[in-house]
């Protein structure tokens, strides 16, 4: 897993990619919720590549700089979180993203739109086997 930290580090220079496995597939995974963002790393940290933040201004530094092979942006379902993945997409179209969040009956057109631009959406609390099962559809072996 690399930490905002360890990429901070990387972008003033340091040398070599410790941790990271060329032959493994990248995941990001995006949440304010930094404990949440290590749990949720530590389930696939054994079969990927696990890069986690908090901010989502590095998502994009991070989608090209790792080549990430898929993001999980856990975030309110806002005007803001479907811009971030549209600008997401742009940087990459074909780039698999899966929304997490609360549903409430009031989000129902910006669900609607949320689910338009990602690839899967998965409601908060969530059933972690679903979205392992997910990502193996994504990536079989």
């Amino acid at each position: 897993m690399i930490t905002e930290n360890e990429h901070q580090q990387r972008q003033s220079g340091q040398p070599n990619t410790p941790g990271v496995d060329e032959g493994k597939k990248t995941i990001l995974i995006y949440s304010r919720d930094l404990d949440f963002s290590l749990s949720l790393s530590a389930i696939f940290q054994d079969r990927f590549n696990v890069v986690t933040t908090t901010n989502p201004g590095l998502l994009e530094t991070f989608v090209t700089h790792y080549a990430a092979d898929l993001v999980i942006v856990d975030a309110e379902p806002l005007d803001r979180m479907l811009q971030k993945v549209g600008e997401l997409k742009e940087l990459n179209r074909h780039l698999p993203i899966i929304a997490l969040y609360v549903y409430t009956s009031k989000d129902g057109q910006l669900d609607t739109a949320i689910r338009s631009h990602v690839d899967s959406v998965f409601y908060k609390p969530l059933e972690v086997g679903a979205i392992s099962k997910r990502i193996e559809e994504l990536f079989p072996t």
